[in-house]
């Protein structure tokens, strides 16, 4: 993320985007896995935020000739409906959900991403962290 101080709307919607991200813990939820921390903390202008790896996006596969079978297209919509109870549950409205923030994988697991337009209704202090059991 480079010029993070020039805009300070931009930055206020990074800082609240990292600030979800780290906190909200869902398996259809974009990861963060490290942010990179600059060498110099009294001077630097970008960060380094390292996330999961997605192949595609849906905005690519619809545009793509690829012929999606009927149990890929319910996979896909079953785990986008997860993540969107999933922040819901915790009073987070996305604000920008759209096919280009639908992170995809052939497996078809999905991860929504760009939280930068997200807010939280009454705070995620009382998110229930996912757990698989």
């Amino acid at each position: 993320m480079n010029n993070l101080f020039d805009d300070v709307v931009d930055c206020k919607r990074i800082l609240r985007e990292v600030n979800l991200l780290r906190i909200m813990k869902h398996p259809n939820l974009i990861s963060i896995i490290e942010i990179i921390e600059p060498t110099d903390l009294e001077n630097f202008d970008h960060i380094y935020v390292v996330t999961e790896f997605c192949q595609s996006d849906l905005k690519k596969l619809f545009k793509s000739p690829i012929h999606l079978e009927l149990i890929h297209i319910q996979t896909l919509t079953y785990n986008i409906l997860c993540a969107m109870k999933y922040l819901h549950s915790a009073q987070v409205l996305h604000r920008d959900l759209k096919p280009a923030n639908v992170l995809i994988n052939e497996d078809c697991t999905v991860k929504i991403c760009d939280f930068g337009l997200a807010r939280s209704v009454e705070g995620i202090e009382g998110a229930h962290i996912y757990d698989e059991d």
